[in-house]
């Protein structure tokens, strides 16, 4: 209670001076630097009471030299400095250097704030301001002039406006040359520098300046959020989750002013949750998310979390749906757009997605979150090239012949409408019967459609000397769990080459249908029929359980269950494997690791085991054993190759065979 006597008529002794002085002296937000400390004959530290008498002298006497100087210095030290310059006092040059110095500070503090409240063009021009008025200085500095204490001032500040204002490498550079001439920068603009770092994908020099900034403001909120960031973007995964839990447990939840929950507790939560999306900790992710959005399911952060999750995890529908309403309680929030965009084009709503990305560059074109979409966008509407090839050796006596190889590429054309693309195809395999080399090749052409859940393609063929095919291929994807699939080959690529060899082709249908729960299980089943031209009609089952153990920022664990039967109705001998009906049960163990990541670099190994058995009418069973390794190289986000080799031990017709294969797929877009 003393306290609130004390302050309540100091309080109303400051509102009465101010208030004299007119509605133009109304205090801003003070900026960064201090005024310059006044003279000796004049001041006192109560600079408001200050302020008020010296207006007062000037009313009455407006040619008073010193009250206008002295009015001037308490209005620097108040940080009023656009006030100050219109008091025209006779300054020395220092002082007119040192409040044109403080003006531009404020721009830019003020600037700042213009950054992140408003929309549009408008958003930066405190900030051009700012930075017009240090253009000059800054070319001379590059020129090679040694800055005095008022210009390093300058140029530090500039440092701040240029990596508010998102020009990244000119606030690099202007850093750069700052230390490379022993000029020190003070630990405030380092932090500024740090998020330039990190906007340039240059991560570990930013976390070098995010560590100097903490260790020296162990409660710098923006330093302890910018530390986080750049342990995630240096693939430190395990220590950014642990920053970020112990960061967060330090803020109260709730601010002791007015008991209302702590911003800044919540953003730290917040990140603590996603970093387990961002680690492949996705069940963890999910425990937290789902419990902090119960528990404030309006607030868009959460939200946001939320969609963020449901996209990791592969329920597109149901991140739809979560973006928007996040929007409808934060419409003008850039990244929210933009991640809707890059969504929708995973449902294949092609032209939503194109209008949430003009929206989102309307609202921000710079922002990092509406670039990657754009990317994505980018990407979309080129050429693609996929191909897949295979390469195996084996016994003189194998059925699938001691050496074979098999090409199949798909060269598609950028959309045509949005929905569709045109594209070539290409079959070729070839393989080598005890010296007897037999190719089987076929080309074709045709079209795809892809709207919203559908994808559906048309291919005529030809080659190989057998009559022209046509292909035909469905897909439908209802919700973010089920995908139902059918596919028809008047003449089909899945023969095996004996066959060939002997005159003989095929035609093929499959049917599909796939759950999947999430990323980590999926169930399958899946049916085919196939018509030789020699009478023979092969029909077919197959199962798969799909389940992800083990999932972290470096390593995973897999397994997959399998079962698959066959039945051939010819009973006449034939070259090809032809049992008269079969079934085999095996499962496959596969570890992967995440051995180096940049961004949208990347390159995994992976070693997977598989053991099983298999059963052969007249034949009996036998033991099946495959060891693969393979590597995965996400060369950008255009490019990416995988490829593995293995050995293979089963047995045909009752006789175990070995086989050593090797595989390659390429997906290329440009």
């Amino acid at each position: 209670m003393n306290g609130l006597r004390l302050a309540l008529p100091l309080s109303l002794t400051l509102a009465t001076l101010t208030a004299g002085a007119g509605e133009e002296w109304l205090m801003p937000a003070k900026a960064r630097h201090p005024a310059p400390a006044p003279a000796a004959a004049v001041g006192g530290e109560d600079w408001a009471p200050e302020l008020g008498r010296q207006l007062a002298i000037l009313r009455v006497q407006p040619d008073n030299v010193e009250a206008r100087k002295a009015a001037w210095v308490a209005a620097m030290r108040l940080g009023l400095f656009t006030q100050a310059a219109a008091l025209d006092a006779p300054l020395s040059e220092a002082d007119r250097r040192a409040m044109e110095g403080d003006i531009i500070a404020l721009d830019i503090r003020y600037g700042i704030v213009d950054r992140n409240t408003l929309r549009g063009p408008e958003r930066f021009v405190r900030l051009d301001i700012a930075l017009t008025a240090t253009d000059a200085l800054a070319a001379e500095f590059f020129a090679g002039k040694l800055p005095d204490a008022e210009d390093r001032r300058r140029l530090t500040d500039r440092l701040s406006a240029l990596a508010a204002r998102r020009r990244a490498a000119d606030a690099v550079t202007l850093y750069e040359s700052l230390l490379a001439r022993a000029i020190p920068v003070p630990l405030w603009a380092e932090r500024d520098v740090a998020g330039s770092y990190l906007e340039l994908r240059r991560p570990q020099e930013a976390l070098i300046l995010y560590q100097r900034v903490v260790a020296d403001h162990a409660d710098d909120f923006d330093g302890n959020l910018g530390l986080f960031y750049a342990l995630v973007e240096t693939e430190q995964l395990d220590a950014a989750t642990g920053h970020i839990d112990r960061y967060a447990a330090r803020l109260p939840e709730r601010r002791h002013l007015d008991g209302r929950y702590n911003g800044e507790r919540l953003s730290a939560d917040i990140a603590a949750d996603r970093v387990r999306i961002f680690a492949d900790r996705l069940d963890e992710a999910q425990t937290r998310i789902d419990s902090r959005h119960a528990a404030i399911p309006h607030n868009s952060e959460a939200r946001q979390s939320s969609a963020s999750l449901a996209l990791a995890r592969g329920w597109p529908r149901q991140g739809d749906e979560m973006l928007r309403r996040t929007i409808g309680t934060d419409p003008l929030n850039p990244a929210l757009h933009a991640d809707l965009a890059e969504n929708l084009l995973t449902l294949q709503d092609w032209p939503a997605a194109r209008a949430a990305l003009d929206h989102a560059s309307e609202l921000d074109a710079d922002n990092g979150t509406v670039r990657r979409a754009r990317r994505s966008h980018e990407l979309y509407d080129r050429h693609e090239l996929h191909v897949e090839a295979g390469y195996g050796e084996g016994q003189d006596v194998n059925f699938f012949g001691s050496r074979d190889w098999a090409i199949d590429s798909f060269l598609y054309s950028r959309p045509l409408n949005d929905t569709w693309r045109v594209f070539a195809h290409n079959y070729s395999a070839s393989a080598d019967f005890n010296g007897d080399n037999q190719s089987w090749i076929r080309t074709g052409a045709g079209a795809e459609w892809r709207h919203l859940g559908w994808r559906v393609t048309g291919e005529v063929n030809g080659g190989s000397g057998v009559r022209t095919g046509v292909t035909g291929t469905v897909r439908w994807q209802p919700d973010d769990h089920w995908t139902l699939y059918g596919a028809g080959e008047s003449v089909s690529n899945q023969i095996p080459l004996r066959a060939v060899a002997d005159g003989i082709h095929a035609s093929r249908v499959s049917l599909g249908v796939d759950w999947r729960q999430h990323e980590s299980r999926k169930l399958g089943l899946g049916v085919y029929a196939s018509d030789f031209s020699d009478g023979n009609l092969r029909s077919g089952v197959n199962a798969l359980w799909f389940e992800r153990w083990l999932s972290g920022p470096q390593w995973m664990f897999e397994t997959t269950l399998g079962a698959d039967a066959s039945r051939n109705s010819l009973d006449a001998p034939v070259n090809y494997f032809n049992p008269k009906s079969d079934r085999s049960l095996w499962l496959t163990a596969a570890v992967e690791h995440l051995t180096w990541r940049s961004y949208d670099h990347s390159f995994r190994q992976r070693l997977a085991l598989t053991g099983g058995t298999y059963w052969q009418e007249f034949y009996g069973s036998g033991a099946i054993e495959a060891i693969e390794y393979g590597h995965r190289w996400e060369i950008d986000r255009d490019l990416s190759l995988r490829y593995g080799i293995g050995r293979l031990l089963r047995p045909y017709d009752g006789e175990r065979e070995g086989r050593t294969f090797a595989n390659l797929v390429l997906l290329w877009r440009f």
